[in-house]
């Protein structure tokens, strides 16, 4: 069993949503599609769970899966219209994010714990799981998700809300429109941005922060921990080395992007003095009467406009600047807990009842009534220190564990890298073995002409015969050439054929020297 009891949440950007996701969602399916579906092994849909799906509606109560009249993507049209929503061009490359699709879930054996008590869940294929009865433990979860997504994002803006029991893993699937307001108008619109944040490092910062929310809010009442936070997109499908080299990489642009914006504030701080400086000098032209004061008013007018727009660039830079000065500090902390292995223990929190005295002390027998109370006290305290070395205990062997497939990870990269490095090392030397020989038969005139001859009769498509000087005969030979090949860059070809020319004219060589 798997003792990481964590709770679980997924977010992804929409920008848009189709009837194959909302009949996903609400089960519009028949027994065939269903059966396709199966077809998958990734997939595992049980048609005799699949009565205990639910969905939470506007009214914050337990509803049957799919009750609604209107379907799901109905509702988000209506919802966005209401908005105002108006999507790119269809032909536009880029597309608005329109709506979040949430899952949440978490461990594995607590949900179904939730979901189905101590009831037996048989999760092979194929299997009768038509016993089974749905647990109130499960819809009371599902309503505190709800409700906390109603806190967050507006009852309203919940286009749908499910709950799936009929796979692997009990868990929630909400769609959510996330609304802002105008910032001149007030108006209420679809605004990514006003929920999830403008940049990469807001959003990164939001979601942490939705995490330790939920799990403070939802998670902690069913004995669900606060979810492993993961930074940025995909990274849970990237190698240690790969995701450490992606994090440096990402640190470095961030880093370019800092040096640029510092050099475009300090050129707009330079521009915003000398325009100062120039409103000095007409100051003076006007107190010496070298200008009018009509033109003094109009030149100044214009140096005035000119630092209103420098000041507001430099307010818009340094906020830049600010951001990805936050997003290089996330970047570098990230890269160095990817190298590290060891995280701190968890606060646990201990519940437990103090030991009390409650017999009443006796008017005999006092010293064996207090031995008596001594042992109880002995035993609860020692029930208390048990349970607390059980947790720690635990924690211990999950950063044993941890250490353990970290040092097997290392171990496999390593293993690869010296294999990458053993290829190279051979490659290496076959070039430059390749390197020499051409060196030295370059060197002696004759072979040299030789060679270039032929190189570029192949490379021009001729066959040439190579005749073996000296000896006793003549052993001309036409050169086998398979000519170039399909796909084969014209620099690649060349280099084919001055390295095919110079092997043929040095096994000529060789049996010139044999004769």
């Amino acid at each position: 069993m798997n003792t990481d009891i964590k709770q679980a949440m997924h977010v992804e950007a929409g920008k848009s949503f189709g009837t194959a996701e909302a009949n996903e969602n609400e089960r519009h399916w028949n027994d065939d599609k269903i059966d396709r579906k199966n077809q998958d092994p990734t997939n595992h849909y049980d048609k005799t769970r699949m009565k205990l799906n639910f969905e939470i509606g506007p009214d914050g109560k337990v509803h049957p899966l799919g009750y609604q009249e209107k379907s799901l993507e109905v509702r988000l049209k209506e919802r966005l219209t209401e908005l105002g929503w108006k999507p790119f061009k269809p032909d536009s490359k880029i597309q608005p994010n329109c709506c979040a699709k949430f899952i949440f879930g978490g461990n594995h054996d607590r949900t179904l714990e939730m979901a189905f008590g101590t009831q037996t869940v048989n999760l092979d294929k194929g299997a009768d799981n038509s016993h089974l009865q749905r647990c109130p433990e499960i819809e009371q979860w599902a309503k505190d998700v709800y409700d906390w997504c109603a806190k967050r994002y507006g009852q309203k803006n919940i286009i749908g809300f499910q709950v799936h029991l009929d796979e692997s893993s009990p868990h929630i699937h909400a769609l959510i429109v996330p609304v802002g307001q105008r910032s001149k108008s007030g108006r209420e619109c679809v605004m990514w941005s006003a929920k999830f944040g403008k940049s990469r490092y807001e959003y990164g910062h939001i979601l942490r922060e939705m995490h330790t929310s939920l799990y403070e809010e939802v998670g902690s009442k069913y004995g669900l921990e606060r979810g492993d936070s993961i930074e940025g997109r995909n990274v849970s499908h990237l190698s240690k080395r790969d995701y450490i080299r992606k994090l440096s990489k990402d640190a470095k642009q961030a880093e370019k992007a800092v040096k640029g914006l510092q050099t475009m504030i300090r050129k707009l701080e330079r521009e915003m003095l000398a325009d100062r400086n120039r409103l000095k000098e007409i100051d003076e032209a006007l107190a010496s009467g070298k200008i009018t004061l009509d033109r003094y008013e109009e030149q100044k007018a214009d140096i005035q406009k000119l630092i209103t727009e420098y000041q507001e660039k430099l307010k818009d830079k340094s906020n830049k600047l600010h951001a990805k000065e936050h997003e290089l500090e996330q970047l570098t902390k990230d890269a160095a807990k990817a190298r590290s292995v060891i995280q701190p223990f968890r606060n646990h929190k201990v519940d437990f009842t103090p030991p009390q005295i409650t017999e009443k002390v006796p008017l005999f027998g006092t010293d064996k009534w207090i031995e008596r109370q001594n042992r109880l006290i002995a035993k609860q305290f020692t029930e208390i220190v048990r349970k607390i070395e059980s947790l720690y205990r635990n924690d211990a062997a999950r950063q044993v564990e941890a250490a353990q497939r970290n040092v097997l990870a290392d171990y496999g990269e390593l293993y690869q890298l010296r294999q990458e490095n053993k290829i190279l090392s051979d490659t290496n030397e076959n070039l430059e073995s390749e390197l020499n020989t051409l060196l030295c038969q370059l060197a002696i005139p004759s072979v040299r002409n030789m060679i270039f001859a032929v190189a570029d009769a192949l490379i021009s498509g001729q066959p040439i015969p190579v005749s073996s000087e000296g000896g006793g005969g003549n052993s001309d030979s036409d050169l086998r050439w398979d000519g170039r090949r399909q796909d084969e860059e014209e620099d690649e070809y060349k280099r084919r054929c001055l390295m095919h020319t110079v092997q043929v004219v040095r096994n000529s060589q060789r049996k010139t020297i044999r004769r």
